[in-house]
C-alpha cells in the first residue's frame, strides 16, 4: 500500500509529460524517436535495478560529504508540487510551448528523483538518476536553438548535395535550404524540417554510453561523432532524393523520401553501435588484470562503529507514503483548479463567425495547386485548399487556407510553419516584417501579419493569418509565437478550439501598401460567412 502512494502520483505525472510531448513526436519527424525513448529508459532502469541497495538502513555511506537529511529534500519536492499548478494551467492553454514542456519535464523528473532518495537513499539515487534523467533526449529544444542549429546544418548540407551533383555531372543551384534542378526544385518541403536524425544521434550517443557502462571520456567522444555521423548520413539522403529528381522528376521523390529516411537513421544507429563496442572493447583492454595478491575488500562496518567522517542513512519510515498521500490529493486539486479556470472563461466566449475562404474558380487564370503528401502528413489539417491566379490589373496571388478542428493538436499544428520560417529556408531574404496589419471582413477579425521578401525576380508581398474563434485583434501580437500571446491565451482560455491559417504571396506591386489594398479587395470577395458558432457556453 505504501508503494501504490507514491506509485500513482508518480504514473499520473509521467502520463502528463509524455501525453503533452506526442503531439510533437506524432506530427514533427525531427521528434519522432520519442515514441522509443519511454522503452529505452525502461530498459537501462531494469539494467541497473539489481544493483540497488537491499536495504537502506544497513547501507553505510562511506563519504566526507554527509547526504541530504530528508527535510530539505521535503521542502524542495514541495515546491516542484507547487509549482507544477501554475505549469499545468499553462500547459493546458498552450501545450505547444516549449517552455512549458520543458518546465514540466524537469517537474516530473525532479520529483522522480525526489521520491527514490527518499525511498532508497542516496546509493539508489546514483544508480537510478542516468535512466531518469536520460528521458529529457526526448524534450523538444527550445525553437531558437532548435531553428538556429537545424536550419544552418541544412543550409551546409544543401550546399554539400549542390557540389557533389556538380561533380556526378548534374547541375544543381541552391537557394537557401532548397535545392533547383533541371526538372523543379528539391527540397520545398524539407527547408522547414531539417535534418532529421540529427537530435536522435544525441539519444542513439547517450543510450550506447550508458547501456555499455563506458567511461565518461568515451560517452563524450559518443556525442560529437554521432552528430558527425547524423550529418554525413543526411549528406547522402539530400544527395539521392536530389539525383533521382534530376532523372526521373520531382513527382518520384515521395517514392523514396520515407525510406531514405529511415534507412540512414538505421545507417546512423548501425555504426554508432559499432563504434561503442569498439570503445567498450578498448575500455576493457585496459581494466587491470585481477591479482590474487590484493587484499580482500574490507567487510561492512557495523552501524555502532560508524563515526567521524562516515554517516549512515536512516530507513525511509513513513516520509515517502506520506509524500506520496499529500502529492495525491495536491494533483487532485490541480486538475479540478485548471478545470474550473478554463470552464470559466470558456463561459464568457462570444459566438465567433462560421467562415471559409472561396478562391476565385471563375477566373480564367485561375489554377488549383496540388497538395503534397508530405503537407498532408506534416500539417494534418482537416481542410486544405491552395491556389494561384491573377487579378484584372496584372498582379498574381497564391492563396493558402487551411483548417484544423478543435483539439489540442489543432493549435500547434497551425503555429509550425510561418513565412519567416520556410520561405526563408527556401532562399528568399526577409526584408520587412512581420507588421501587424488588423483587417475585419464581413464581421471576422483577421490578424494578418505583412511581410516583404526579396527574390531574384521581384519582391513577394506575403499575408499571413491564424484565426481562433473567440478571439479579437487585441488578443495578437505582430509577431508569434510571444510570450505575451501565450499569457493572452492563458487568460482568455482558449488554445484548444479549432484553428484556421491563411496566407497569400503576392506580386506585381509597387509597395507594401498598394498590396495590403489589392488583399483587402481579395478578401471581400474570397471571404463566406455561413453562420455563428454555436456558444460553448453552458
Amino acid at each position: 500500500m505504501n508503494l501504490l502512494l507514491i506509485l500513482l502520483p508518480l504514473g499520473y505525472l509521467w502520463f502528463c509529460l509524455i501525453n503533452n510531448l506526442r503531439l510533437q513526436w506524432s506530427t514533427d519527424p525531427q521528434y519522432a524517436y520519442g515514441w522509443v525513448v519511454p522503452l529505452l529508459c525502461l530498459g537501462l532502469l531494469l539494467r541497473r535495478w539489481p544493483a540497488l541497495p537491499k536495504e537502506v538502513s544497513s547501507s553505510v555511506v562511506s563519504s566526507p560529504v554527509v547526504p541530504w537529511s530528508r527535510g530539505p529534500v521535503v521542502l524542495l519536492l514541495s515546491l516542484l508540487a507547487l509549482l507544477f499548478l501554475p505549469t499545468r494551467l499553462a500547459e493546458a492553454a498552450m501545450p505547444e510551448w516549449r517552455l512549458i514542456q520543458w518546465v514540466l519535464a524537469l517537474q516530473v523528473v525532479g520529483l522522480t528523483l525526489g521520491a527514490i532518495y527518499l525511498g532508497k537513499g542516496p546509493g539508489g539515487l546514483r544508480q537510478l538518476a542516468y535512466p531518469i534523467c536520460f528521458f529529457l533526449v526526448a524534450v523538444p529544444w527550445p525553437s531558437f536553438i532548435d531553428q538556429a542549429v537545424i536550419q544552418a546544418l541544412t543550409r551546409a548540407d544543401a550546399t554539400l548535395v549542390t557540389e557533389l551533383m556538380g561533380w556526378l555531372g548534374e547541375p544543381a543551384i541552391r537557394h537557401g535550404n532548397v535545392i533547383e534542378v533541371s526538372t523543379g526544385v528539391v527540397g520545398i518541403d524539407e527547408a522547414c524540417s531539417g535534418i532529421r536524425s540529427f537530435q536522435s544521434s544525441l539519444m542513439i550517443s547517450l543510450f550506447f554510453g550508458e547501456f555499455y557502462r563506458l567511461t565518461t571520456l568515451r560517452r563524450l567522444l559518443l556525442v560529437p561523432v554521432g552528430f558527425l555521423m547524423a550529418f554525413a548520413f543526411n549528406v547522402c539522403r539530400t544527395s539521392l532524393l536530389t539525383w533521382v529528381a534530376a532523372k526521373k522528376g520531382i513527382a518520384a521523390i515521395s517514392q523514396y523520401h520515407d525510406p531514405a529516411g529511415i534507412a540512414i537513421l538505421l545507417a546512423c544507429s548501425a555504426v554508432m553501435w559499432a563504434l561503442a563496442l569498439l570503445l567498450l572493447k578498448t575500455q576493457k583492454s585496459l581494466l587491470p588484470t585481477p591479482s590474487s595478491h590484493l587484499p580482500p575488500p574490507p567487510s561492512p562496518l557495523p552501524t555502532a562503529a560508524v563515526s567521524g567522517r562516515w554517516s549512515v542513512v536512516s530507513s525511509p519510515s513513513s516520509t515517502l507514503p506520506r509524500f506520496g498521500l499529500a502529492l495525491i490529493l495536491w494533483l487532485v486539486v490541480c486538475e479540478a483548479g485548471v478545470f474550473l479556470w478554463y470552464r470559466s472563461r470558456e463561459s464568457h466566449f462570444t459566438p465567433a463567425p462560421n467562415w471559409s475562404l472561396v478562391f476565385p474558380r471563375d477566373n480564367p487564370a485561375f489554377k488549383d495547386l496540388p497538395i503534397s503528401e508530405i503537407e498532408k502528413a506534416q500539417l494534418r489539417f482537416d481542410e486544405a485548399r491552395e491556389a494561384e491566379w491573377q487579378a484584372p490589373d496584372g498582379t498574381r496571388w497564391q492563396g493558402y487556407y487551411f483548417a484544423w478542428a478543435p483539439g489540442r493538436v489543432a493549435a500547434y499544428l497551425a503555429k509550425r510553419h510561418t513565412p519567416e520560417i520556410c520561405l526563408t529556408s527556401s532562399g528568399r531574404k526577409l526584408r520587412s516584417g512581420p507588421v501587424l496589419v488588423p483587417l475585419r471582413i464581413h464581421g471576422v477579425d483577421l490578424p494578418m501579419r505583412q511581410y516583404v521578401f526579396e527574390t531574384d525576380r521581384g519582391l513577394l508581398h506575403v499575408f499571413h493569418a491564424r484565426w481562433e474563434p473567440g478571439t479579437t485583434i487585441a488578443d495578437y501580437v505582430a509577431r508569434e509565437p510571444g510570450r505575451y500571446s501565450y499569457l493572452r491565451s492563458i487568460w482568455a482560455g482558449r488554445g484548444n478550439r479549432g484553428q484556421k491559417v491563411v496566407e497569400f504571396i503576392g506580386t506585381g506591386f509597387q509597395d507594401a501598401r498598394q498590396a495590403k489594398e489589392a488583399l483587402v479587395r481579395q478578401l471581400e470577395t474570397l471571404i463566406k460567412v455561413e453562420s455563428p458558432e454555436p456558444s460553448t457556453a453552458k
